[in-house]
């Protein structure tokens, strides 16, 4: 009886491996073929979207910039690029360059939906009813490059590069496309933002004339000196801090702007101003006006130093004529009242 219950848990034991070591064939067997059909299976090949444009750049002639608040052209005139939509203020160069190398550098990596009633969940239906951004790239009367660009995927690789949806206008096929392109919709991003650029160090002091209050005068000694100082700070009054005129005498510095327009548009009589007053002799007007909830600014230059006089002619040349949009803290910072600078009368 021994001997039979033996024999008979060693047939078992036998069928249990022997099941075991056919399911690990199925196993490698199902393997085998997906791991075939992989390999057999047509693999897309990442690629262009507009091949051969990099030898037509040098001939480009308008990019058109298209999205649900309107269009832009941007195009050169009398060897500058300027933006059509803006009274032709001058383009930021850089821009331009990145556009070009962006569309020419752009590759398609993956194919997506050509269902047209999908489109708009990759943001790529067509403004200015659609969400996407339509880049059209121009040589003469040759169309270089047309795209949508619709959502960004994920975040960039390792080389900066950033995952688009992106189609053709003309086409419902969509991919998934990768490169350098950030899509640029807004008259701000093309705009050349270099209206005025002057160093701290630079910086004397300032002659404020505000909208409320009296005038009155920041300055430094040196350029190594660190804070501003209120040089006629009223009788018993003091500062609220020692640095509190520094953002006023340095409003100057790192000047941005929104948006721009032509100065007679906006009233700028009797505007508050500040003059800023460079150690070497330079002089930058800065008067801000008010037109609805928007803040405009106006700059010009005069030079007290022959040294730095054509550096103010450069400035007017650039400034003349234009007014720039900033946002409300500039404007409060350029044109402060005095009272902002000091202590409350009987603050501790």
């Amino acid at each position: 009886m021994a001997t039979a219950s033996m024999l008979a848990n060693r047939r078992q034991k036998n069928l249990v491996i022997l099941g075991g070591v056919t399911l690990l064939m199925v196993l490698l067997a199902v393997v085998a073929v997906y791991q075939r059909a992989a390999a057999l299976a047509p693999q897309f090949e990442p690629r262009a979207l507009f091949p051969g444009i990099a030898g037509q750049l040098s001939g480009l002639s308008e990019i058109e910039v298209t999205n649900k608040a309107g269009t832009l052209h941007i195009r050169p005139m009398d060897g500058r690029w300027v933006v059509v939509e803006r009274d032709n203020y001058p383009a930021d160069p850089a821009q331009i360059r990145l556009a070009g190398e962006g569309l020419r550098d752009l590759q398609v990596v993956e194919a997506k939906t050509s269902r047209a009633d999908w489109l708009n969940y990759l943001g790529l239906g067509a403004p200015p009813q659609g969400d996407a951004t339509q880049m059209k790239l121009t040589a003469g009367g040759t169309v270089l490059a047309d795209v949508l660009i619709g959502q960004s995927q994920g975040t960039p690789d390792a080389l900066g590069r950033t995952s688009m949806y992106v189609r053709k206008p003309n086409e419902n096929q969509s991919w998934l496309a990768r490169g350098y392109l950030v899509p640029k919709a807004g008259a701000a991003d093309w705009l050349d933002k270099t209206a005025i650029v002057i160093q701290r160090d630079r910086v004397k002091g300032a002659v404020v004339d505000p909208a409320d209050g009296p005038s009155y005068t920041l300055s430094r000694d040196s350029k190594e000196a660190m804070d501003f100082k209120m040089v006629d700070l009223p009788r018993g009054r003091e500062l609220s801090f020692e640095g509190s005129p520094d953002g006023v005498a340095g409003a100057i510095v790192g000047f941005a702007y929104q948006d721009v327009a032509k100065a007679d548009t906006i009233n700028f009589m009797n505007a508050p101003s500040s003059v800023f007053n460079t150690f070497d002799g330079l002089n930058i007007t800065v008067r801000v006006a008010t037109k609805g909830m928007e803040r405009w600014a106006t700059i010009s230059a005069d030079a007290t130093n022959p040294m730095v006089q054509g550096e103010a002619d450069m400035i007017n040349a650039r400034n003349n004529g234009w007014a720039y949009r900033i946002d409300e803290m500039k404007a409060n910072q350029i044109v402060a009242t005095r009272e902002t600078l000091l202590r409350p009368m009987g603050g501790g």
